[in-house]
């Protein structure tokens, strides 16, 4: 129990052992549905890391569907089967290995084009969806303190955009193949919103994307967009970097 994560033979980030260790805790029982889970600092006793990749963990397993801080006083097991969670268990896995840059790729590409179309093709229920996202995210960041509930708001609006500016495109196969994808693109995604880097210049991005949309300006909104994600890109891979960084940072030899 306490030898740290990469010392089990693997080559991959700690966050993925966190992760299926978290997993298997719940399929033998030991964290139960509805229960409350130990905190980040117990967890990192336990599983002999810092908490970053505690951290990381937690939120891939519950953008998963497997964890849920919503309540605010801690994290809970939702209510999932074992076969839930057998059915998650490969696709973790992968997610959170090296395809968290391919999945923001695959995002760039939609979105892009998403953009492109709904510029084009907008309907007036359309734009006043998108510009009530862009008025709750201005009221939402001028709170005075932002707790994991607020910032988690924030999230759902900048998701709540995307998918609006998605459906404004008016293709359907692209609606349904970004539905279907919607869980998986949103694990690239919570590496990228949190209380520091959901900014003023995050909200500025949208608005811009916004008003090309507006505009029917076409090639503006796609530009728009693709600007944003630069941007998205640049902070993934950063984020990405600092994690590692400090996994290793506070690792502890095996032994």
């Amino acid at each position: 129990m306490g030898t740290p994560a990469k010392a089990n033979g693997g080559g991959g980030r700690y966050y993925e052992h966190v992760i299926d260790s978290i997993k298997g805790m719940i399929a033998r029982g030991e964290l139960k549905c509805g229960e409350k889970i130990p905190s980040e600092r117990d967890l990192a006793e336990r599983f002999n890391v810092s908490r970053v990749p505690i951290r990381e963990a937690l939120k891939i397993l519950e953008y998963m569907g497997i964890l849920d801080s919503s309540r605010g006083d801690g994290t809970y097991v939702r209510n999932i089967t074992v076969e839930d969670l057998i059915g998650k268990m490969d696709f973790a896995v992968t997610a959170t290995a090296d395809t968290l840059m391919d999945l923001l790729e695959l995002r760039i590409s939609l979105e892009t084009f998403a953009a492109y179309y709904a510029a084009q093709r907008r309907t007036d229920e359309d734009i006043d969806a998108l510009r009530q996202t862009i008025v709750d995210m201005r009221e939402a960041k001028k709170l005075p303190h932002m707790d994991d509930a607020g910032i988690q708001h924030l999230r759902q609006l900048s998701h709540q955009f995307h998918r609006c500016l998605v459906h404004a495109a008016h293709n359907s196969v692209l609606s349904s193949v970004y539905e279907n994808l919607y869980e998986l693109l949103d694990i690239s995604r919570q590496f990228t919103t949190n209380s520091s880097g959901f900014s003023y210049n995050s909200i500025l991005a949208h608005e811009a994307v916004f008003n090309k949309i507006i505009q029917k300006d076409a090639e503006g909104a796609r530009e728009s967009m693709q600007e944003h994600l630069a941007d998205v890109r640049i902070n993934l891979s950063t984020k990405l970097a600092e994690a590692e960084a400090e996994e290793l940072l506070h690792a502890t030899p095996a032994g």
